[in-house]
């Protein structure tokens, strides 16, 4: 072999063992062995997007909990399978026709919904659904409706994963998937408390409120400036039974509850908006049939593009709209009580995708689940399948959906004042002894996959936060 391109190998492997040398011995060691750290269980890669080429990696194929960054599994997901300008479409008809003289609707309303996460959202206050319909019906110029209100599909769906903690099932953050559901499936509980810790409080108001449904409210006062009350309950049970407590001395304290049954909220709430437009039903009973003569269109009500409904899930983690998006995205008739098997088949997908088969294990979309697994290879493998995605409009959904460092979404408060802050876009996941992260660090236009997850550490999990922020920065200093 010649020996100018001996001496060339050489100085080529030098460069890379150096290289990963430095950015595994600087920082990293020091992060694994702290007190805080020693006895967790950690996953960590980081590549070179340009080339795929591994820069530092510790048990980068060990299988651990992800929490939220399951998130991006699941968004990526739905911009693969989902048209780039896909929105969920509710349509709003009536049948029968209009006596103009009675100023009367001969026939009866039929909504048939979708499964749109956003549908009269607080989230899209721009968006009103409840708001069009009443435009709408406004301009039929009438004052009664012969029929009914008839809400389509005619079967009750609303469940949540049989993976999740029972725990989580009456909060709103775990709050299920319903083709009929509205405003995000949770209510408001607004709160008086006291001035003295332990006393009672008092539930002023709900919202929305809907007859039948109640609170077993236990929750106290206390010296706590956070919210740490929790609900109880499952889908279709019609109490709630409230524990914990919320801070003293307050007055319309709010707090987040899951609905029982978002398709009564969204029934109550229609013939709500029927009356306050001087419409009244001359049937109450509700019976929900397709209707066999001609349908008349009322409206046709479309969420935001899926591009937007994937940004918001990523930069607020929110679990129901990554739920109902990996839902959508299968696209396959899911029977009660097997929310999961959606999660398989997407899971399917990606072991194929990106040749990770014995790396990935998921159970739900969101990571609310503590039996959902990955690893820091498959998730690093996720972000330079994206990176290389020729499609442009699918790369510009993903990337303009992860929030930056120091600046937005659920990193706004990672790295302020740092060298890592609007150099770090990606997604954070965090629940009980579980933190990780999860995206690219982008120096001198080459952009850097990186993943850290932590698991089974006994501290707080603000102190892992500022132990992962401070490897982080270190990183990046080296790159």
């Amino acid at each position: 072999m010649n020996k100018t391109f001996l001496i060339f190998l050489m100085c080529i492997f030098c460069v890379v063992f150096t290289t990963a040398q430095i950015l595994s011995d600087k920082g990293l060691n020091e992060f694994l062995n702290h007190p805080d750290i020693v006895t967790a269980s950690v996953g960590l890669q980081l590549r070179k997007g340009s080339t795929g080429e591994i820069l530092l990696a510790k048990n980068a194929d060990k299988l651990l909990l992800p929490a939220s960054i399951q998130k991006l599994y699941t968004t990526a997901y739905a911009i693969d399978k989902l048209p780039n300008d896909y929105k969920f479409k509710t349509h709003v008809y009536y049948s029968g026709s209009i006596d103009k003289s009675k100023k009367e609707l001969l026939g009866d309303l039929f909504i048939k919904t979708c499964g749109d996460p956003s549908l009269e959202s607080r989230y899209y206050p721009q968006y009103s659904f409840l708001g069009e319909i009443k435009r709408e019906l406004a301009k039929l110029n009438i004052t009664s409706i012969r029929g009914q209100l008839v809400l389509l599909p005619d079967y009750d769906n609303y469940q949540v994963n049989s993976q999740w903690l029972w725990g989580d099932l009456g909060n709103y953050y775990g709050a299920g998937f319903s083709t009929h559901t509205f405003m995000d499936n949770y209510v408001e509980v607004f709160f008086k408390s006291s001035s003295t810790s332990g006393d009672s409080t008092i539930i002023e108001k709900i919202h929305p409120y809907l007859d039948g449904f109640h609170i077993d409210n236990k929750v106290v006062s206390g010296d706590t400036e956070w919210d740490l009350s929790y609900a109880f309950g499952a889908p279709y049970q019609d109490e709630r039974f409230m524990i914990g407590e919320i801070p003293k001395n307050k007055n319309g304290y709010a707090v987040k509850i899951a609905m029982h049954d978002p398709k009564e909220f969204l029934i109550k709430s229609v013939l709500q908006t029927v009356r306050e437009v001087g419409i009244e039903f001359k049937r109450d009973t509700i019976i929900s049939y397709e209707p066999k003569d001609s349908k008349n269109k009322l409206l046709i009500y479309k969420s935001p593009d899926i591009g937007e409904l994937v940004k918001f899930t990523n930069y607020k983690s929110n679990n129901n709209f990554a739920e109902h998006l990996l839902l959508k995205a299968v696209n396959v008739p899911i029977d009660i009580g097997e929310l999961e098997k959606a999660a398989s088949l997407m899971q399917e997908y990606w072991q194929y995708k990106l040749n990770v088969k014995n790396e990935i294990l998921f159970f739900d979309g969101s990571g609310l689940s503590r039996k959902n697994l990955t690893s820091a290879n498959a998730m690093n493998q996720l972000l330079m399948y994206e990176l290389n995605q020729s499609d442009s409009a699918d790369k510009s959904q993903f990337f303009t959906s992860l929030p930056v460092a120091g600046e937005s979404g659920t990193l706004k408060y990672l790295g302020p004042g740092s060298e890592i802050r609007g150099n770090f876009t990606g997604k954070s996941g965090s629940m009980g002894s579980v933190r990780s992260y999860t995206g690219y660090f982008l120096k001198e236009n080459e952009y850097y996959p990186f993943t850290i997850i932590v698991n089974n550490f006994t501290v707080k999990n603000s102190m892992v936060r500022k132990h992962v922020e401070k490897l982080m920065i270190n990183i990046y200093q080296q790159l």
